[in-house]
């Protein structure tokens, strides 16, 4: 997230919104997907979008934290 330094305060801060909303999404789209109870869908299947959502869910979170940093950094 280099790019970031070349962003505006107001363009970090919404960066940061559109982030936060989107691990929302992602969290929210997990939670239902997995919580019905009346859909068979195989193991492998489960597991390997599992790992999907896991592995979306990590990417957002280190590209908030990375955006957090570079707001403290600037004071703002």
């Amino acid at each position: 997230m280099d790019e970031l330094n070349k962003l505006s305060d107001v363009e970090l801060k919404n960066k940061l919104a559109d982030l936060k909303e989107d691990l929302e999404d992602v969290e929210n789209e997990r939670s239902f997907i997995f919580k019905q109870s009346g859909v068979h869908v195989s193991s492998s299947k489960v597991s390997i979008q599992m790992e999907e959502y896991d592995t979306d869910i990590e990417n957002l979170t280190a590209s908030i934290a990375k955006c957090e940093k570079e707001i403290k950094r600037r004071n703002i």
